[in-house]
């Protein structure tokens, strides 16, 4: 018996992401990592796809950990940081230069959207 072509669809799509995010990582954990943090503190984290706000919630950074739904370490970089939230799904935290972070949001690799963080004062 042949699988359905939805079912073999679904796996060609799984396998497809799984490799794509397999790739992003390679390609976002392979550059060295300089000595830049991502500073203590409340923040607003606000996504964003297509100009369009997804979410907007309290977050905090609590040492090397970004506190949002659940907890997710910070891996240092020369302008910040950078956040897996799940396994192909990463977060760019660029210093704004004003005390925040912002950068974009990959899926598999590809850009989806965008984060902010915006300190709390």
């Amino acid at each position: 018996m042949r699988p359905s072509p939805t079912v073999v669809r679904t796996a060609v799509v799984r396998t497809a992401a799984i490799a794509a995010g397999i790739g992003a990582m390679a390609l976002f954990g392979s550059a060295g990592q300089a000595a830049a943090d991502v500073a203590p503190g409340s923040y607003t984290s606000t996504t964003s796809s297509s100009g369009i706000v997804l979410l907007q919630r309290d977050a905090r950074v609590e040492g090397d950990q970004l506190v949002l739904i659940g907890r997710y370490p910070i891996h240092r970089t020369a302008t910040g940081g950078y956040v897996d939230l799940f396994p192909g799904h990463r977060v760019i935290l660029n210093s704004d230069g004003h005390g925040g972070y912002r950068g974009p949001a990959y899926f598999g690799g590809a850009v989806i959207g965008a984060i902010t963080l915006t300190p709390h004062r």
